[in-house]
């Protein structure tokens, strides 16, 4: 009998045997766990080659066309074919690929051998960095341990993102164990081609919460991770490339929807109705994990890099993989966004919850090149290590620290709370310090001995008036009123306020209107900013109010 998870508490539990009859009900019982090809079930030919063959994990085909979706594949000879247990294909190779539809036009619907390039791509041109020469040419002979990842190009003259479709064949050498049916998919990146077993997740890892109102049904997760989420290009850009049909373009977006799968996937639940969720759930932190060890970044950049490692975590711990876990446990905090936006701060007179929000680390005068000229990277941290950074100058909810990130990290802490065996791999403390204080108070600029930028008023109805950015809201009023503060650089940088010379501030001495830059915006936002999750919040409720 194969069991395609482990629950190491009690074999004869009843849930357990719910859980080994889950894997007869999800793919059949299947053969053994030999990879010969001599002792697997007799492969079954395709005989209406018109038709996409209709296979199960578990079964072997042989067929000189594949069709998995929008996409077909085409065999110079029948091959053997099954499925791994997410659903992706499986050939025996090697092999020679005569056709691929839709096929490549020099422009769009292309397709890469392996992937690994983490700047360019030969998807579509409409992409940064789009390199035709990383499409093979046809007909192509494929051998194992090769990922042919084939993309269907959206049809529009303008797209973000560009791709519709995606879709993974693997060659293999010979049938995997169990004709496919309780492994997962190889990662789709680079040459490391291991194949991870459905046998080795310990289910039992799982809590059983209670679900809530807006809970995530497992259904729609295994749906939702059921095809590839391409995603190993570093850089904003990859948006572009994030297809359609199987995954959010914007990271944000992707954050709150992979934590609103890993804390769907705690909810109490048979056996049989969490199966496929999870296999294809950990299949897409397998991709991570190996997108990383190839290279993949996705650093802090506004909401662009956030969400990815949580899913990895996950897939580390349920699958006990010592190897998976240091590694992830020890990576640099610039490889995710969620654990490169915040940072621990000596200088914050905060008590001991000195950690400060800020992505990029740069110089004084950039940072006061976006404060005043409004140019550069909004997302800097203050060079002085007082305050939060990035563009919180007149308005707090003008920054991706209330748009993109806050709301996003505390979805994340939530998971990693109902979950404990996953924070020492997730392995970054700071972020629960940080979204516990922006839950609680919000945007932290006091104390600041930083004088403030100053300027005329603009608009309204004391246009012309002296202003800084801490009474801006007092002085500047009226309907479109602001405080202008370009108009004084650089007569005033470096002289009322700025950099000091000496690699510090000039002080703020004038406490008529609040000591620092922005002294109006301590404690405002609390608990607030986009990209909530009303199920991750009724979990938070429900399992870990504060």
């Amino acid at each position: 009998m194969n069991m395609f998870f482990k629950i190491k508490l009690n074999f004869f539990s009843p849930r357990f045997i719910l859980f080994v009859f889950a894997v007869f009900l999800l793919h059949g019982c299947g053969g053994g766990s030999d990879s010969n090809v001599s002792n697997i079930s007799p492969a079954v030919s395709g005989t209406n080659q018109s038709e996409p063959l209709e296979i199960t994990p578990g079964t072997i085909v042989s067929t000189s066309v594949i069709t998995d979706g929008s996409v077909s594949w085409e065999f110079s000879a029948s091959v053997q074919t099954g499925k791994f247990a997410n659903g992706d294909y499986w050939i025996v190779g090697p092999v020679t690929i005569t056709a691929i539809t839709p096929g490549f036009n020099g422009q769009k619907n292309g397709f890469e051998v392996n992937p690994v390039d983490t700047k360019l791509q030969g998807f579509d041109s409409r992409i940064n960095s789009f390199t035709p020469s990383l499409v093979p040419s046809l007909p192509y002979d494929a051998v194992p341990g090769e990922s042919i990842v084939k993309v269907v190009s959206v049809d529009a003259s303008g797209c973000r993102p560009c791709i519709q479709s995606a879709s993974v064949l693997t060659i293999l050498s010979s049938a995997p164990p169990n004709n496919g049916a309780n492994v997962f998919r190889p990662p789709y990146v680079g040459t490391d081609k291991p194949l991870y077993l459905v046998d080795d997740i310990n289910l039992s890892l799982l809590p059983n919460y209670v679900g809530t109102n807006n809970a995530v049904s497992f259904d729609t997760v295994a749906s939702q991770y059921r095809n590839v989420q391409l995603d190993h290009k570093t850089g904003w850009t990859v948006r572009y490339m994030h297809p359609v049909e199987s995954m959010p373009d914007y990271g944000s977006d992707i954050a709150r929807r992979n934590t609103e799968a890993a804390l769907a996937l705690m909810l109490n639940g048979t056996s049989v109705e969490k199966a496929q969720a999870v296999i294809n759930y950990v299949n897409y932190g397998i991709d991570i994990y190996h997108m990383v060890k190839v290279g993949t970044r996705w650093p802090a950049n506004g909401g662009h890099g956030e969400g990815r490692k949580l899913p990895a975590v996950m897939a580390a711990v349920l699958l006990e993989s010592t190897e998976m876990k240091s590694y992830l446990s020890s990576v640099a905090s610039s490889t995710f966004g969620e654990t490169n936006g915040v940072y621990f701060s000596t200088l914050a007179d905060m008590g001991n919850g000195k950690v400060l929000w800020g992505q990029i680390n740069d110089s004084e005068k950039l940072y006061w090149d976006r404060l005043v000229l409004e140019k550069g990277s909004k997302t800097i941290k203050d060079p002085y290590g007082e305050i939060d950074g990035g563009v919180i100058r007149l308005v707090g909810v003008g920054g991706y620290q209330y748009c993109c990130t806050s709301i996003v990290w505390e979805n994340i802490i939530t998971a990693l709370e109902l979950m404990p065996s996953l924070k020492p791999i997730f392995n970054f403390p700071n972020l629960k310090v940080y979204t516990d204080r922006w839950m609680a108070s919000g945007y932290h600029t006091q104390p600041d001995s930083c004088a403030p930028a100053t300027g005329l008023c603009s608009g309204g109805t004391n246009a012309g008036a002296a202003c800084t950015t801490a009474n801006v809201t007092t002085q500047c009023t009226g309907t479109g009123a602001t405080c202008d503060i370009a108009s004084s650089y650089p007569a005033d940088y470096k002289v009322t306020y700025g950099p000091d010379g000496s690699g510090g501030c000039i002080q703020d001495l004038d406490s008529s209107d609040g000591i620092g830059r922005f002294p109006q915006l301590h404690g405002t936002y609390a608990g607030t900013g986009y990209y909530g999750s009303a199920f991750a919040r009724e979990m938070q409720k429900a399992y870990r109010p504060y």
